[in-house]
């Protein structure tokens, strides 16, 4: 009988993830730019990882008014993610924080000249 109980929290361990879990969003590109890529980071952490894309493809750009769906590592205490995009003309922007916990679409755009994201 205590076979059995050992047997069944160890499978309960190796189904559970070490460190992070795989997460994904759908973005709208509403900056009047294309995108070339786009990385995301948790708050205030400045630990970009990039879009996931499956092995053999390259992550598509963005089109102005785009859609795509955003791939990560979701760490298990982190909400609050950052996104960086870089466009087609090799310029930057890092868009505020949106809770992805709460979230899973995100609009990024410029108000008045300023990185700007909402998420639903």
């Amino acid at each position: 009988m205590r076979y059995k109980w050992a047997l069944g929290l160890a499978m309960l361990g190796v189904a559970a993830p070490a460190f992070a879990d795989a997460w994904d969003f759908i973005l709208t590109n509403n900056t009047g730019k294309e995108i070339k890529t786009i990385e995301v980071s948790p708050a205030g952490a400045n630990q970009w990882q990039p879009n996931k894309v499956d092995d053999g493809e390259k992550a598509k750009p963005i089109k102005p008014a785009g859609r795509t769906t955003i791939h990560f590592d979701k760490s298990a205490t982190q909400c609050k993610w950052e996104v960086k995009a870089t466009f087609a003309d090799d310029t930057t922007a890092v868009f505020p924080a949106v809770n992805l916990c709460d979230a899973s679409f995100v609009t990024i755009r410029y108000a008045n000249g300023t990185p700007a994201a909402t998420g639903s």
